[in-house]
């Protein structure tokens, strides 16, 4: 099943401030580790407990199996707010072997990194602005 561009939409309108993640992963348990590289980012400290809402894309070679994707987006249930929606995509790759690729959207998190309508941005100190 593919995601098309309503399906964005429908996650975006209204989700607040949004994070997108991608994970890749070639282990015995692909699945789960693609997961959680798309959900947790070295960058970024975001809580996606809270979030509203949650695309989800996954993509595998042909030796993916329907269970592979919907531990992918079991463990992204599990990891954000019970009532959030989900809307989840999966598509077979043949190019590529034994690797399991996660996208996730998922809008409604909260982060100090990340400002979104209504927050104040932090005050820049020690920085000079010319006009």
């Amino acid at each position: 099943v593919n995601l098309d561009f309503n399906d964005i939409n429908t996650i975006m309108k209204g989700g607040g401030v949004a994070m997108i993640g991608l994970g890749e992963a070639s282990e015995d348990n692909r699945a789960m580790e693609a997961v959680n590289n798309a959900l947790n980012s070295p960058l970024l400290d975001v809580d996606i407990s809270i979030a509203k809402g949650a695309l989800v894309n996954v993509i595998g070679g042909p030796d993916m199996t329907v269970t592979e994707a919907e531990k992918v987006v079991e463990e992204v249930h599990n990891r954000i707010n019970p009532n959030a929606r989900i809307i989840w995509g999966a598509s077979v790759d043949p190019t590529i072997e034994r690797t399991i690729k996660v996208m996730v959207v998922i809008t409604g998190v909260r982060s100090k990194q990340i400002v979104g309508p209504g927050t104040p941005a932090p005050k820049a100190e020690g920085i000079d602005i010319i006009s």
